[in-house]
């Protein structure tokens, strides 16, 4: 944030030079850090944002595109912040790729056979190298509970 702010404020001194005879002075100075001190709450960045990226994810059944569609959807709706590699059949590594470039540590993995005839999904949490299996209808509630502990406790993992 605080980047993106002396970008800003770099570009208006710029433009302002352009437009204009160039200031008499050798060098500018802007307390950069009393300015993001002193802006609104609606400038500074969360510092207690405890939410974490979810990536849908398949394993064979032909990318199911659809169910993945739905479980992301489903997941936006109880704002659980979801999404998934946007093609119609990635692979398994394709995948571990995509959340490897968008530093999402949770995985949530949907197969045919889970699909249709468990019910049921895997979490997965790379970063912390565990994984359980869900009852689909159970998803939600055991991201919300994992999130809240940052995945953690080590009781939702038994």
């Amino acid at each position: 944030m605080k980047c993106c702010l002396g970008v800003i404020l770099v570009n208006i001194l710029l433009c302002f030079c352009q437009k204009s005879n160039p200031p008499g002075a050798v060098g500018t100075s802007l307390a950069l850090e009393t300015i993001i001190q002193h802006s609104s709450v609606d400038i500074k960045p969360l510092r207690n944002d405890v939410s974490i990226n979810v990536l849908i994810c398949s394993r064979g059944g032909g990318g199911l595109l659809e169910e993945r569609m739905k479980l992301v959807a489903e997941l936006w709706v109880e704002n659980i912040k979801a999404e998934f590699v946007p093609t119609s059949d990635p692979s398994l590594t394709e995948q571990y790729e995509y959340a490897n470039e968008h530093d999402i540590k949770c995985l949530v993995i949907i197969t045919d056979a889970g699909v249709s005839q468990k019910g049921s999904v895997k979490v997965r949490h790379l970063e912390l190298k565990k994984e359980k299996e869900i009852e689909r209808e159970n998803l939600v509630k055991f991201l919300l509970e994992a999130t809240a502990s940052q995945f953690r406790n080590p009781s939702i993992w038994s």
